[in-house]
């Protein structure tokens, strides 16, 4: 297991720190200065060595270097300079483009308060814009270059139908992203009312809080039961809440008894809620919780797809959100950190239109990414760089990477179980006969 492709980056897709970038400018431009104080001492320096016969003539040799030298390194600082602050300038552009984008549909204050900045940062710098505007172009259309490759691969012996089938997918994936599918946002099904589920507790136990992400993506249901619910009583009587969720059981099933099946993919995907959902928000009441309550919330694909949903419309309060190649991916504001991983060569997590371009969650919010099963072939139609096995082998990577961000990843979930241990109930749910 190597780390060699580990992609760790701040919240979303374009994850670029302008203010650095203009920083950085700022230091070159004072190196320039700087070279530019060097040169006048150095000819003044020169000026009065010339004036004796004796050091005459090395003085204005070395001068001439000297002076040629400087005068390159100030055009060269100058001219990086000016480029850091050019790409400050397209990447604020398309940091604003992206966040406008999301807000679609949202509070008119919101978006009309970007408009106005959009506006502002466009006429500033024409050129900024059309280069912002050629990367938003370009984007959608290079994001899953990866998974192409490697499907390319694996349809070699297929020949022209191959090509063919890769082809079809890159469309698919950008015609998906084209209609914004794959982000959770507050449900589109209206009024409809929750879907009737029966939830029954299997067993009940203690066990420590996790503190690692590796130990988040271990405590996932593999079989039998779906969902995983901790309960931690802080000092002070405070009860907090960590749900882990499982991914689809019945990859062919359209509404029998199994709630996690397609027919709950495909409305967790479309933007609504589901069955499986349903399940969660009442496995979650059943272990004790109350609207409010703070919960962390770890799911894998379609589990991920649930807890980016009960992240931006469920009844509590989701202070973490834990994505293993989920199908979907959630904003869920400035009040919850958001750690998205996810493997560039697993077609689950491509169907999230890409992910959010800007950044997504609280501050610390992380995006985790690596190419799990790098050589493509035919077997990768058996979706291995899916398995939550393949997942948990990114998770204790990334652990392991001494990325600060993911340090500060490990403190907030050590803090929010506290010291004590949890009691842990299990739930295998159903729908009704």
């Amino acid at each position: 297991m190597s780390d060699d492709s580990l992609d760790i980056r701040d919240g979303g897709v374009i994850a670029v720190d302008t203010e650095q970038l203009r920083l950085a400018a700022s230091v070159l431009l004072g190196l320039s200065t700087e070279c530019d104080v060097l040169r006048s001492m150095f000819e003044t320096a020169a000026r009065e060595l010339a004036a004796h016969d004796a050091t005459a003539w090395p003085a204005a040799a070395f001068a001439a270097d000297l002076t040629q030298l400087l005068d390159a390194l100030t055009a060269e600082a100058s001219a990086l300079a000016g480029r850091l602050r050019d790409a400050a300038d397209v990447y604020d552009i398309v940091e604003l483009e992206a966040a406008r984008r999301a807000a679609e549909g949202g509070d008119r204050r919101v978006t009309d308060l970007l408009d106005r900045r959009i506006f502002a940062a466009r006429d500033r710098s024409p050129t900024a814009a059309s280069r912002a505007d050629l990367l938003l172009t370009t984007w959608p259309l290079l994001r899953h270059g990866e998974l192409q490759r490697q499907i390319g691969g694996a349809a070699v012996p297929l020949g022209l139908l191959g090509g063919a089938a890769v082809a079809a997918g890159g469309l698919a994936l950008t015609a998906l992203g084209a209609l914004g599918l794959g982000r959770a946002t507050p449900d589109r099904g209206g009024s409809a009312p929750p879907q009737v589920v029966e939830v029954t507790r299997s067993a009940v136990r203690e066990a420590a809080a996790p503190g690692t992400l590796a130990a988040l993506a271990e405590r996932i249901p593999r079989e039998g039961d779906q969902v995983r619910v901790e309960r931690y009583t802080l000092a002070g009587g405070e009860r907090r809440f960590a749900v882990y969720v499982a991914g689809t059981r019945s990859p062919l099933g359209f509404g029998g008894r199994e709630p996690f099946d397609m027919s709950s993919n495909v409305q967790l995907y479309a933007g609504r809620s589901s069955a499986s959902y349903e399940s969660v928000v009442s496995a979650l009441r059943a272990a004790g919780a109350r609207p409010g309550d703070a919960v962390l919330a770890v799911g894998y694909s379609q589990g991920g797809a649930i807890t980016s949903r009960l992240a931006v419309d469920g009844p509590f309060r989701v202070v973490g959100n834990v994505t293993f190649g989920s199908p979907v991916q959630a904003d869920p504001g400035e009040a919850t950190l958001q750690v998205t991983v996810r493997h560039t060569d697993d077609l689950v997590p491509a169907l999230q239109s890409g992910g959010h371009p800007d950044r997504a969650g609280a501050a610390g919010s992380i995006v985790v990414e690596r190419v799990a099963d790098p050589p493509p072939g035919i077997a990768d139609v058996a979706l291995g760089a899916h398995s939550i096995d393949a997942y948990g082998d990114t998770a204790a990577l990334a652990d392991a990477s001494d990325d600060p961000r993911v340090d500060d990843v490990h403190e907030r979930i050590a803090a929010f179980g506290g010291d004590e241990p949890a009691e842990v109930t299990t739930y295998r749910v159903r729908r009704p006969d």
